[in-house]
């Protein structure tokens, strides 16, 4: 089986990485992937796919329908507008033509709008995967609305629509954009953990202080301005919030003297360990991918009960979601809860983790591949 999966861009972000893992875990099933990206933007952190072990392929080779990894596609990147999305809905049909998948995959919005075009104009079966949506909390009203209408659309003409949570799931039925979407738990890597002191030590942590850590990019929905007002409100804790975006210069002019601002680092579930808490302020997300990775180190996460988090804390089984009326002084009060609460329950965060594990991932999704027409 041949699986073309088409990515916006390869950000440091949640949708990069469970690409990454799938690919190498469908390369244990006899699953060959060929991985479509665009280009990061302009200050954004991102992940070298070479370096994770995705070959680089040429878009003209004449010999890539052999191969698998991934290929940059001009054009689909972020950013929007000019003929840029004309060009790359082009070669991506070009790119169908001459890989010949089996199935299309796409995922986040501008990949999931160019690639499912391109493969029904193709004639492939094709599947999108909404890691959460932009049609809350993230534009203006008219442009919720329009981009609502063209996801009905695109919708009806999916063979499969996938979420990555209960709640991702309730919102796109509520939204009239499919009422049947698929829940299929994020592909999470399995990382090794540095014990607590090493981590602390790696990352200067006072091992006495109570250490609370944020990741994420800083944008608007992110909310990570409630990180430097929680750090303001527990003076002896120490605060570390690691990412890049265009709050970051704020935040860093914000941060009281207990809080580090840090650019985004990819080997930072391997640091976990180090902290008590994971405090996620956003409005929503969709399955927080740093969420599962702090479980792993047995690190709880406290954020407001909106979709996403409240998602990860109920099935992990520990950690806290308050009211998001409640505010800062709300998520301090969890944060003091949960740390007198004491460790995770390992058996039921360890059932989750199963779930996230890529290669169970992988295998449902080829279920589904054939179910859509792609072959065994």
């Amino acid at each position: 089986m041949k699986v073309l999966r088409v990515l916006t861009r390869p950000n440091l972000g949640g949708p990069t990485r469970q690409a990454i893992a799938l690919w190498h875990a469908h390369r244990e099933l006899g699953v060959r992937t060929l991985l479509a990206v665009g280009a990061v933007g302009e200050g954004e952190a991102s992940l070298d796919l070479t370096s994770a072990g995705l070959p680089p392929l040429d878009l003209d080779d004449p010999q890539i329908e052999t191969r698998a990894g991934h290929v940059v596609v001009p054009g689909l990147g972020r950013a929007v507008g000019g003929l840029r999305e004309w060009a790359a809905l082009r070669r991506l049909r070009a790119l169908i033509r001459a890989w010949r998948p089996d199935v299309v995959h796409t995922h986040t919005s501008k990949a999931g709008v160019l690639g499912r075009l391109a493969a029904r104009a193709e004639r492939v079966p094709c599947l999108h995967t909404y890691h959460g949506h932009v049609f809350r909390d993230h534009l203006g009203a008219w442009q919720e609305a329009l981009a609502v209408r063209v996801e009905r659309w695109l919708a009806r003409r999916t063979d499969r629509v996938l979420a990555i949570s209960a709640s991702c799931r309730a919102d796109l039925a509520e939204l009239g954009i499919t009422p049947d979407a698929r829940v299929i738990a994020p592909a999470v890597e399995s990382r090794r953990v540095v014990d607590r002191e090493a981590a602390r030590c790696a990352l200067d942590l006072d091992p006495a202080r109570t250490a609370v850590v944020f990741a994420g990019r800083m944008v608007g929905v992110k909310r990570p301005e409630l990180v430097v007002a929680g750090a303001r409100a527990r003076p002896g804790w120490s605060f570390l919030a690691f990412g890049d975006g265009p709050l970051r210069d704020q935040l860093v002019a914000d941060a009281p003297a207990n809080l580090r601002v840090l650019p985004g680092r990819s080997d930072l579930p391997e640091l976990f360990a180090a902290f008590d808490l994971l405090l996620m302020p956003s409005h929503r997300e969709g399955f927080p991918l740093a969420g599962v990775e702090a479980l792993a180190a047995g690190v709880p996460t406290v954020g407001f009960d909106v979709p996403g988090v409240r998602d990860l804390v109920r099935e992990s089984g520990h950690g806290a979601v308050v009211a998001p009326g409640l505010g800062v002084a709300g998520l301090v009060a969890a944060c003091d809860e949960v740390v007198a609460r004491g460790p995770v329950d390992r058996e039921r965060a360890g059932r989750l983790l199963a779930r996230c594990a890529p290669l169970a991932v992988a295998v449902e999704l080829r279920r589904l591949y054939e179910t859509c027409g792609g072959s065994t």
